[in-house]
């Protein structure tokens, strides 16, 4: 029997070096498995996609050799412009996706999240428009560390050290990031 791409999607995820339980923060070693794991999801979702997909990334710090990161791997999807993002809610949760909402204060986009058990995310799956100020500002972060290992450091060094501050507060983490990152992406 052919495995389905709910099925291989989860196959990519597990035992990928991934999982966090939602709301904790906690940083893991960087990990090879990250990049073959962002492989696998890739592949399921290119051969899946709506046409009004037009690029899937892999995004955030699991996506830059040698960063420790939380285990949670992040994937951009683009959408081609005027696309509604709620068009892919179909999509994204018959591949058993959960949807997380619309955009924030902290984040720019819709986001679903990906769970083998409750509570524990895996993934986080960010759509947004292709062409939009913010998948530029994804990649362009995401680029930096990539091309400059001192920024990279100086990434997860200062990651570490709001880690330890607030293990259960991501909000007070997420923020304690900001300006490091607007700095970095050329904002």
């Amino acid at each position: 029997m052919p495995r389905t791409p709910a099925s291989r999607l989860a196959d990519a995820l597990r035992d990928a070096d991934l999982g966090l339980r939602r709301g904790v923060v906690d940083l893991a070693p960087a990990s090879d498995a990250w990049a073959r794991a962002f492989a696998g999801i890739h592949e399921v979702l290119a051969e899946t996609a709506p046409p009004s997909v037009v690029a899937i990334e892999h995004i955030g710090s699991t996506s830059v050799p040698g960063l420790d990161a939380k285990p949670i791997l992040d994937v951009g999807i683009a959408v081609r412009s005027g696309t509604p993002l709620a068009s892919l809610d179909g999509w994204l949760t018959g591949l058993g996706m959960l949807l997380r909402g619309d955009a924030t204060d902290v984040r720019p986009d819709r986001m679903y999240g990906y769970e083998l058990e409750p509570m524990i995310r895996l993934a986080n799956v960010h759509v947004v428009e292709a062409g939009s100020e913010d998948l530029r500002r994804y990649l362009a972060f995401r680029d930096r560390l990539r091309a400059h290992p001192a920024d990279r450091d100086a990434y997860g060094a200062l990651k570490h050290a709001l880690a330890v501050r607030h293990p259960d507060d991501r909000l007070a983490y997420i923020d304690g990031k900001a300006d490091f990152i607007t700095a970095r992406r050329g904002d």
